[in-house]
């Protein structure tokens, strides 16, 4: 047992400052009152909340209390979380804000104490200043989310930011991501990205680590961390410029620390990798957690324009991959099901036949040895897909649906790339959903970010595949 469990798998829980009016605390303490996990309000000034006893302190609940959720002024958090290490709690969230990211030295000083108080203890703390946790197997969340509509899935993310935290999580289940699990750690008291990233390289829900940071506090046992990393990890630094170190200091009170630095660490450690922006961290950390690792980095793209696959060979070029040569039987194959004035020189251009060639090509390319992994790029406009209606659904469908079975079959990695309107996006997502495979298909907009993760999942075959 990993003294991390608590923040996952609580078997009792205490919101303190929780609310039953429209405001900070209130979804968090809605759900969990409704929830599997036994839950106990906390507040001064209420007798019951949701129809649920509440107390006035944390001491006055007679039962064993796992973790406690923080959710009251700055001013009132030293002695509640005092009266938390008095009950004998693991693990503390704290999600109110106002402490060192103020520059004010009262409350810089009140979180230097809490902070004291968890390395005397045997209390772990996460926060202050975030929205905490969220598993998204066991759906335990101190976070203001719903579970209707997001997914699970093998992406876990530890972000210093607290609202971003929910941010992402909305963008991407619109996309499609999946998640294991999710943290925010705020200006780390206690708990920090060290901590998670050991906990996550031993979580057997999680196949790659999102690690959003501004700054650290253990630069000596980060890198050593990153050195024993078994997953890949997508790092997020912000703080390059001088601006944006300054910024990052105003919002969690962190120093952004040498840039170049941590360019350094992350090239000595094959695992460790650095994304330039969230789109990128995401749609990298979809494929790698959807996605068989490549032996190779020999790319095939299957596109309806020659345009946007001549683009893809730029970018392959840029990525350091290579185009796959098709060899001569694989040629002979399609140039039976294709039209005459399709080109298979370098692409594969189906242009307008791609609804009549896309199956028995593909099939082909899977099984082609001269291709390590392969790119699709959708480009077919909303109207004629609107007009066939339920032809083109059921159309999309199969083709999602021979592609898993390819996938699964000949473990090559395979991205889609929709150029395209918001509604032919939809269009294929509904279409990927639709299978009840456990293979995922991930779908983007970006032809650099889908090279890219070929070319990161190929750097990390080399040295972590088995």
């Amino acid at each position: 047992m990993s003294d991390m469990d608590v923040f996952f798998q609580p078997k009792s829980i205490a919101i303190i400052g929780a609310s039953d009016s429209l405001k900070f605390g209130y979804t968090t303490t809605k759900y969990l009152l409704d929830s599997k996990f036994k839950t106990f309000p906390v507040n001064i000034k209420k007798k019951e909340i949701h129809g649920h006893k509440a107390f006035k302190n944390i001491k006055d609940i007679s039962e064993e209390i796992d973790l406690a959720i923080i959710l009251i002024g700055n001013e009132y958090v030293l002695q509640a979380v005092k009266d938390c290490v008095e009950k004998g709690v693991k693990g503390i969230i704290i999600e109110s804000a106002g402490f060192a990211e103020t520059g004010v030295e009262e409350y810089t000083k009140i979180q230097k104490e809490i902070g004291r108080i968890a390395k005397e203890s045997e209390v772990r703390i996460i926060g202050p200043n975030c929205i905490g946790v969220t598993d998204f197997n066991n759906q335990f969340t101190s976070a203001d989310m719903s579970f209707d509509e997001a997914t699970s899935g093998k992406v876990a993310v530890i972000a210093q930011s607290g609202v971003l935290g929910n941010i992402f999580i909305d963008w991407a289940t619109d996309k499609g991501i999946g998640f294991s699990k999710t943290i925010t750690i705020g200006n780390k008291v206690d708990v920090d990205e060290v901590d998670l990233l050991k906990y996550l390289n031993q979580d057997p829900e999680t196949k790659v680590i999102a690690l959003y940071l501004e700054g650290t506090k253990r630069g000596k046992e980060l890198f050593e961390t990153f050195k024993n990393m078994q997953k890949p990890v997508l790092v997020l630094k912000n703080g390059k410029s001088g601006i944006g170190s300054k910024a990052v200091s105003s919002h969690t009170g962190s120093i952004a620390g040498n840039n170049e630095i941590y360019e350094a660490v992350i090239k000595q450690n094959p695992q460790i990798f650095r994304v330039n922006n969230f789109y990128e961290m995401f749609n990298v950390a979809h494929v790698f957690a959807t996605q068989p690792l490549p032996h190779g980095k020999k790319v095939a793209i299957v596109t309806g324009s020659g345009s946007l696959g001549a683009l893809a060979c730029d970018e392959i070029e840029e990525q350091g991959l290579n185009l796959a040569d098709l060899n001569e039987n694989s040629i002979s194959i399609i140039n039976k099901v294709i039209p005459n004035w399709v080109s298979i020189r370098g692409t594969l251009d189906l242009g307008p036949s791609i609804f009549q060639t896309f199956a028995p090509t593909i099939k082909v390319i899977f099984e082609d040895n001269n291709v390590d992994c392969i790119l699709y790029i959708f480009s077919v406009p909303r109207w004629p897909l609107q007009m066939m209606d339920s032809m083109a659904t059921n159309w999309a469908k199969q083709q999602f649906q021979i592609i898993k079975e390819l996938i699964q079959k000949f473990n090559k990695p395979f991205v889609c790339v929709c150029f395209g309107s918001g509604w032919t996006f939809d269009f294929l997502r509904k279409a990927e959903s639709s299978s009840n495979s456990e293979i995922k298909i991930p779908i983007m907009s970006r032809i650099k970010h889908a090279l890219i993760a070929f070319k990161m999942m190929f750097e990390f075959s080399k040295n972590f595949s088995k």
